[in-house]
């Protein structure tokens, strides 16, 4: 029955507390892992009487029970006193006519003996969950058949192990020892008495079943009692079925005694009495083989569980204690490779070492490369969204590995720096394979911009914030070989773009020229398409590296230079034939498109800068041809529009500054009228050169003006003269202020001209006259003595001595400033391009004078006639 083979074993020895008391003492149910299970039924051989039962011993331990059994004192004390009477009647004959008392116990104590012959007898081969039956096998027995049954190798166990596991379990579950019948019948009654009686543990042996022994029989008891029997190790499936549980750490202890045991077993033979024909037997060497292919098994199915467990960690809300479990295995696979690397005679090749911390850090890679993304999921075009979701994986991952896993591990382990470099190490693999493919231009862009920016600001930004670790330990995560080859990509790409595609943007953008003339658009959207292209890649480039962004910046500065003279020569091309009529008569469409092209170049100036303020030194050369292309269709533009605004007004120039003009307004009138309505068109030019054209249109107006004063259509006679010709120059003088004003005119510098001349007119003094003359010369350097000269010669000033001194003072200015009016610019130019064609009439002037004096005494001596009506003098026939 199973409930005698589970019972704990019982020193011998003792006295009863009482004599012939049956008392019930309390039974400690104390456990310690000190203590020894026997066999209860192995203490027949005991013959040791003389170890008693300490007081804090336990009935399940082993030990010495705290208190002696009541029945047991009972059947000690009626032995104790039936040898009495026998020792008393002859040597062990019984008194006539005595009583003779048998104790119940007596019966009962050699039922048990009985039973427990018939058990040694019929059930010796039957397994048992706690050890043999039949106490600890001789050393022969080991050698034999080994500390582990062969029905234990993982090698045969698809069928043997699962039927004698399965019968062994029944076996164990049922408490069935494959006793006889009769033997089953005596143990029920035997433990329906204990029931009955109140015992909840039964001894072994009676002492009188000690005394029946014969004393031959008591050394070999004494020897069995001092041998301390060993615990039967774990079968292999055992140990495979706790791999399973994931008992990872007593797991790994028993397969550290299997590996033990078979280099002991190996030892043993090589250097103990075994020949060497024995060691080299076909039989030992599959034994040996077969052993040590079962601890490389349970090896893989050991670090399959630890692995799984280190993969699981990542995933749950929390570590687990099958974690700790790893990391204990860890440490005590270390320590096994650091024992048996100062073992003598360690050498390579053997399975040691193991190195389970250096493959702890394999699976962590290897879980890190699981985890990411594969390069699959990914469409062509789409590399920016995969590389986001390899972002947050990468994140996530590393966050539960600093919440679940860095806790558990010891520091030396370094586990944050191992699943940093780890992730980092399966990130480079996604890029490597990705990379190793064509790639679209938006896919590169990504790609770079993920490489220098991305990664390491949201990737190891965020992650190092959590839990600092070592930048320096991670290599690049792309070779910079790819990595240049990446940003060549970028650079053909941009220079395919402006070569191939600008050129057929431009060439479609001329056909539609002409085919619009009849249309008035201001605007066109060459420079907003051809921008737009160059702007993507400048803008991806700058903001992956500053690098990066300079070399397409330059070579898109470069390819642009080439585009715009191509533009200009279009532009060209476009005036010529429509100067030449080519293109019919359409001066509303002319003019509407010439303001458009001319359009076009503040958004190309604007971007042409900002492609050379990324390297000004490399760009100087293309910035320059640029700017020419611009600047010339933005002159071309502006001349082509103020001479198309001059050929309106020129025919009233030539009415200004005569005698009818001291009395009608209407040249200037129309002069004015008709800039105010071209301009209704040029102000939808975009500035600056808005500001370029009505500066020009400004200067051209004064210009003309000034050229109608130098004529010298009107020679002043009188001071009344000389007031109303001042007072209409300044007049006109300050109409046109007002009106380029109002057409927001840079050259506002133009508009002092005309006062000055007018009060050089009007004024009557000579020193007054000198200064005013040294203020005109002052602010327009490029006046000359003849235009002075001509000044003069309207005013009428006949004086030679007079006109010397006031012609000096131009003289002295020119002498000062070192003849710097002739390095004058064009925008600050303005008399240079006036002439002077009254110069020559000075001495007729005189001359006409002196006619008109003599004529006037002559008359005077006339008779007197009747008076006529008086004929007015035409004042154009002066000269």
């Amino acid at each position: 029955m199973p409930i005698f083979k589970n019972l704990p074993v019982r020193l011998k020895g003792g006295v009863p507390t009482l004599d012939n008391a049956l008392i019930l003492r309390r039974m400690s149910l104390n456990i310690s892992p000190h203590h020894h299970h026997h066999n209860p039924f192995d203490n027949d051989r005991d013959g040791d009487h003389g170890n008693h039962w300490s007081p804090g011993g336990s009935l399940l331990d082993g030990d010495a029970p705290r208190d002696r059994n009541p029945f047991e004192d009972e059947e000690d004390e009626n032995e104790a006193n039936e040898g009495k009477r026998g020792g008393g009647g002859g040597g062990g004959g019984s008194r006539k006519g005595s009583f003779k008392f048998t104790s119940p116990l007596k019966s009962l104590g050699k039922l048990g003996k009985n039973l427990r012959v018939s058990v040694r007898s019929k059930g010796s081969a039957t397994p048992s969950p706690q050890g043999s039956l039949q106490g600890t096998p001789s050393p022969a027995e080991k050698k034999k058949r080994g500390r582990r049954s062969s029905e234990g190798s993982l090698l045969r166990f698809a069928g043997k192990y699962r039927d004698s596991f399965s019968s062994r379990k029944e076996s164990l579950t049922n408490g069935e020892l494959n006793c006889s019948e009769s033997e089953c019948d005596s143990s029920s009654r035997r433990v329906s008495f204990m029931k009955m009686v109140g015992l909840g543990k039964l001894k072994r042996e009676s002492m009188a079943d000690h005394a029946s022994q014969g004393p031959d029989e008591q050394p070999v008891q004494e020897e069995v009692v001092e041998e301390v029997k060993p615990r039967e190790p774990l079968s292999v499936l055992e140990i495979l079925q706790l791999v399973k549980k994931r008992d990872l750490l007593l797991a790994d202890t028993h397969i550290l005694e299997l590996e033990q045991e078979c280099n002991e077993a190996t030892i043993s033979d090589r250097v103990a009495g075994t020949t060497p024909e024995e060691v080299t037997s076909p039989s030992n060497k599959d034994g040996s083989r077969r052993k040590a292919k079962d601890v490389e098994l349970l090896y893989e199915e050991l670090q399959k569980e630890l692995w799984a467990v280190v993969r699981e960690s990542l995933r749950s809300p929390t570590a687990g204690p099958n974690l700790g479990l790893v990391v204990q295995v860890l440490q005590q696979e270390e320590e096994a490779d650091r024992d048996w690397a100062l073992k003598d005679g360690a050498g390579p090749g053997g399975p040691r070492p193991r190195r389970l911390k250096q493959r702890w850090k394999e699976a962590v890679e290897e879980c890190a490369n699981s985890s990411l993304p594969q390069k699959a999921e990914f469409m062509a075009g789409e590399l920016d969204r995969y590389l986001d979701r390899l972002r947050a994986r990468v994140v996530d991952d590393l966050g539960a590995a600093k919440r679940n896993v860095v806790s558990i591990y010891p520091e030396e382990y370094q586990p944050f720096q191992i699943y940093v470099q780890s992730y980092h190490q399966a990130v480079a693999r996604r890029l490597e394979a990705i990379t190793s493919n064509k790639l679209e231009i938006t896919d590169i862009y990504s790609l770079l911009d993920w490489l220098h920016n991305i990664y390491n600001r949201d990737v190891l930004g965020t992650v190092c914030i959590t839990s600092p670790f070592s930048h320096s330990q991670l290599a690049p995560l792309l070779p910079s070989e790819t990595v240049d080859r990446l940003e060549l990509d970028c650079l053909n790409s941009v220079r395919a773009k402006v070569t191939t595609e600008l050129s057929q943007v431009l060439d479609e953008e001329e056909k539609r020229w002409m085919e619009t003339l009849h249309i008035e658009e201001y605007q066109i959207t060459l420079a907003k398409t051809v921008i737009q292209r160059l702007q993507i890649d400048l803008e991806r480039s700058a903001s992956i590296n500053r690098s990066l962004g300079s070399r397409v910046a330059q070579c898109s500065l470069n390819g642009l230079a080439d585009f715009l003279y191509s533009f200009q020569r279009k532009a060209e091309i476009f005036h010529e034939g429509m100067q030449n009529g080519m293109f019919g008569d359409n001066e509303d469409g002319y003019m509407s498109k010439t303001i458009a092209l001319v359009n076009c170049c503040p958004p190309f100036r604007g971007f042409v800068q900002r492609c050379a303020q990324c390297d000004p030194a490399v760009s100087e050369d293309s910035l320059r041809r640029a700017n020419r292309a611009l600047d010339h269709i933005v002159n071309q533009g502006v001349r082509v529009l103020s001479d198309h605004l001059y050929q309106h007004i020129r025919l009233f120039f030539d009415k200004l500054v005569k005698r009818k003009w001291l009395t009608n307004a209407e040249p200037y009138e129309q002069i004015e009228a008709l800039i105010k309505d071209h301009f209704k068109k040029y102000h939808r030019m975009d500035s600056p050169p808005y500001q370029l054209l009505v500066a020009e249109v400004h200067r051209r107006v004064v210009m003309e003006y000034l050229r109608s004063v130098m004529r010298g259509r009107i020679i002043c006679t009188s001071q009344k003269m000389r007031k109303r010709m001042a007072g209409r120059l300044r007049d006109e003088g300050r109409q046109i202020k007002v009106l380029f004003k109002d057409l927001e005119s840079p050259s506002s510098w133009l508009d002092s001209a005309l006062s000055h001349i007018s009060e050089i007119i009007q004024l009557e003094d000579i020193p007054s006259i000198q200064m005013e003359v040294g203020v005109l010369v002052r602010e327009f350097p490029d006046v000359r003595k003849k235009h002075v000269s001509a000044i003069l010669n309207i005013r009428g000033m006949t004086q030679q001595v007079e006109r010397q001194e006031i012609l000096n003072i131009v003289k002295d200015i020119e002498n000062s400033d070192g003849g710097s009016s002739s390095r004058l610019s064009r925008d600050r130019a303005l008399f240079s391009e006036v002439p002077v064609t009254s110069e020559v009439h000075c001495l007729n002037v005189g001359l006409s004078r002196i006619a008109l004096t003599a004529s006037s005494c002559f008359s005077a001596l006339r008779p007197r006639r009747k008076a006529r009506t008086p004929i007015q003098e035409n004042p154009d026939d002066v000269l």
